[in-house]
């Protein structure tokens, strides 16, 4: 008993240094990011000076518009263009310009009024005619009372661990270490996957602008080596979003939500949830939103004989967590979300605490061929698990309270090549320690395939 009470404060200590970590990390990018707003503000302020002094001169006012822009103070850059087609309204650069920072305020209307202006122009360049094309449908869809839009994407992931055996070959039973028998240890493997993602929206059209979400995504792999490993899972959730207090909180929105959704493992149903939650959003600015929610679900596995030596059982989850987007920079945004679990079954071996907290920094840049209209990323993502069972389980150690971390990292690479299909490539490295050798593992991935976007 004296070895499990070192193991707790162990590991207590290692969360604690997590945890803190995580919070460094995020405050050092939030220092970052308002030294860097502070010295833009001020070349914004400048610019504005020198721009008032000489009002001809047009590459002064595009540089006040790209600093204003980098620092999302859209309607100053709008204010500086909107001068410029005052005086000149055959400027064709300038229009593109408008209709992009209309789209970026949500002010769809006048970014089609714009988009289509540039488009009509007679010396509109084939570049700009390209974006244009890409951007005038979102335009137009975000005026339509019914808004349908998804993305698929397939192709080939290739693990170091597919079957999520024990790095170290051993597995625990009744208090007992025994060795894997060869057929059952980490295994390697490459499997084809398919992922869908459908998001609908109808807009209630009053003045607050409520609207009815239909969110569902899915996902499918089929091994090579290992087909009884094969996963399918989907997720379905309904709600509307309504305005919380218009007059108070402008822009903030609540959901309540019924929620649901399977995973079959090997061609068989492994467990479902069903359930129903609430979220809020709050947006603060053009830069920073935040929001929380809650979620019940109740989850019913099918574990068969494994019962007795399964990590989960069915019975109730009831989740609460918090997130926030912070624009950094034009192209540099960082998200963030950190959530509390607690899992409720019959057994309290099979009951659980949970923390999680992930990061993620999405990078956009210009893609090497001036005809590809959209940008591209690199998005380098952190996430970290702490899972805490309320008691041991006898049939595994009865001496050993099972208490797991995980921590996850790695990058999504988006490349898009026209304005509906791209490439994308995930890197992803895993790594679980554990009180219980059971469930000490990692695995290496790389996922790669071409995507669509509708």
């Amino acid at each position: 008993m004296v070895v499990v009470v070192h193991r707790r404060r162990l590991f207590g200590r290692a969360v604690l240094v997590c945890r803190s970590g995580f919070l460094a990390i995020c405050a050092i990018v939030l220092g970052a990011h308002h030294s860097a707003q502070a010295e833009s503000a001020q070349e914004q302020d400048q610019l504005f000076q020198q721009m008032v002094r000489n009002p001809a001169n047009h590459e002064l006012t595009f540089e006040f518009v790209r600093v204003a822009t980098a620092r999302s103070d859209y309607e100053a850059a709008i204010g500086a263009l909107e001068r410029l087609l005052f005086y000149n309204p055959r400027l064709t650069r300038v229009k593109y310009e408008l209709g992009a920072l209309y789209f970026r305020l949500g002010s769809y209307e006048m970014a089609q009024r714009y988009f289509r202006e540039a488009l009509a122009s007679p010396d509109v360049d084939a570049i700009t005619k390209e974006r244009i094309e890409t951007y005038l449908p979102q335009t137009e869809k975000q005026l339509q009372p019914s808004r349908l839009s998804g993305f698929v994407q397939t192709g080939i992931r290739s693990q170091s661990n597919a079957s999520y055996a024990p790095g170290s070959g051993i597995l625990r039973l009744g208090g007992n270490d025994l060795a894997l028998l060869p057929t059952a240890r980490q295994k390697s493997d490459v499997n084809w996957f398919g992922l869908a993602g459908v998001s609908h929206d109808y807009d209630l059209q009053n003045q607050h602008g409520d609207v009815l979400e239909t969110r569902a995504v899915g996902y499918l792999t089929q091994q090579v080596r290992l087909p009884d490993l094969n996963v399918g899972f989907f997720d379905l959730s309904f709600g509307p979003r309504l305005a919380l207090a218009p007059e108070l909180l402008p822009g903030a929105t609540i959901k309540p939500y019924i929620a649901g959704g399977n995973t079959w493992l090997g061609g068989s149903s492994y467990f479902s949830t069903i359930g129903t939650g609430v979220a809020l959003q709050f947006p603060v600015n053009n830069r920073f939103s935040f929001g929380t929610d809650f979620d019940w679900r109740r989850a019913d596995f099918q574990n068969g004989n494994l019962t007795p030596v399964s990590g989960f059982n069915s019975g109730d989850w009831f989740t609460t967590g918090v997130s926030g987007s912070l624009l950094i920079a034009q192209q540099i945004k960082l998200d963030m979300r950190g959530l509390y679990r607690r899992g409720e079954s019959a057994f309290a071996f099979q009951s659980f605490d949970q923390w999680g907290a992930e990061a993620a920094l999405t990078f956009e840049f210009a893609p090497p061929f001036e005809m590809i209209s959209r940008n591209w990323s690199v998005a380098p993502f952190v996430r970290r698990i702490d899972t805490r069972f309320d008691a041991a389980n006898p049939f595994i150690d009865p001496l050993t309270v099972r208490r797991d971390g995980t921590w996850s990292v790695g990058a999504l690479f988006d490349m898009p090549l026209t304005k509906t299909f791209g490439l994308s490539t995930a890197v992803q490295y895993d790594r679980t320690d554990s009180t219980l050798p059971n469930y000490r593992l990692d695995n290496f991935s790389v996922m790669f395939g071409p995507t669509a976007r509708f």
